[in-house]
């Protein structure tokens, strides 16, 4: 049965994909995204304008984390020298990185798009983590690994991506080791499609919640990063290839009109 609903799920996401960005898969959409996204000044022009003074210019995001995101991470978290994060659906590493550095931890990343770990693994030694950071190919709702293993896990703005958020959660709460915290930011959707409040699945996981913020701000930027992509069509084709900005354009098209039913939240929560 469980088999049975993961296929539908999976199935329903493949035809979401396929009508949204033209992919029948999550992965195809996102190596074309990664891809393209390094080679692109203008890109990276729209997030630093978009987020001001909040531009998190050395993690070089493809989501929307801030500054102050990754200050409330490092303390959401608390990770102690040594010890080991999992970053689920980590896309090129920087967050897990950043985090991984400034608490002398170990990172272990894990994406589904081959391009996004790929560029991770080309970026550890920016970071100065050579032996503590190490990214796979892996699938957020059904990981292979470990159990009450590691020391906490992030997940940045790729939740509500997921088909089974529900296997997701549970399936990064039996990694963890009991008292590890779980930080993650999404958004909650007031829609028929999204989820509207988060906390009964984490609970029901064997979370507890220690945090639930409303992120400041965070539709201003939003709407100034799409709109940015959109003004920039041009640019963006030229520097990251048909493929890799028509992802960006899908999403802002599909992002714009639902952005008033939408609130993007960090949740910290602690395994029992």
């Amino acid at each position: 049965m469980i088999k049975v609903a993961r296929w539908f799920k999976s199935a329903s996401a493949s035809v979401f994909w396929y009508t949204t960005v033209g992919r029948w898969r999550l992965k195809d959409a996102f190596n074309d995204l990664y891809e393209g996204q390094t080679r692109s000044p203008t890109f990276r022009g729209i997030f630093r304008d978009a987020f001001g003074d909040q531009f998190a210019e050395e993690v070089d995001p493809c989501g929307f984390i801030t500054l102050d995101d990754l200050q409330s991470l490092l303390r959401y978290l608390h990770l102690s020298k040594g010890q080991t994060f999992v970053d689920m659906a980590c896309g090129r590493g920087g967050t897990g990185l950043w985090i991984a550095r400034e608490t002398e931890t170990n990172v272990l990343g894990v994406d589904l798009a081959e391009v996004a770990i790929e560029k991770a693994r080309g970026r550890v030694a920016d970071f100065g983590l050579e032996g503590r950071a190490e990214f796979r190919v892996g699938d957020f709702s059904d990981n292979g690994l470990p159990s009450n293993h590691y020391d906490g896990a992030i997940s940045i703005d790729s939740l509500f991506l997921v088909a089974d958020k529900v296997s997701s959660v549970e399936e990064t709460a039996r990694i963890l080791k009991p008292g590890a915290r779980f930080v993650v930011t999404t958004w909650e959707m007031d829609l028929p499609t999204g989820i509207r409040d988060y906390r009964p699945m984490f609970e029901a996981a064997g979370f507890e919640i220690e945090a639930y913020d409303k992120t400041p701000r965070w539709e201003e930027r939003q709407r100034a990063i799409h709109e940015g992509v959109l003004s920039k069509k041009e640019a963006l084709v030229r520097e990251m290839g048909k493929a890799g900005a028509s992802v960006w354009f899908c999403f802002a098209k599909e992002e714009l009109p639902r952005l008033k039913h939408m609130q993007r939240v960090m949740i910290a929560a602690r395994k029992k």
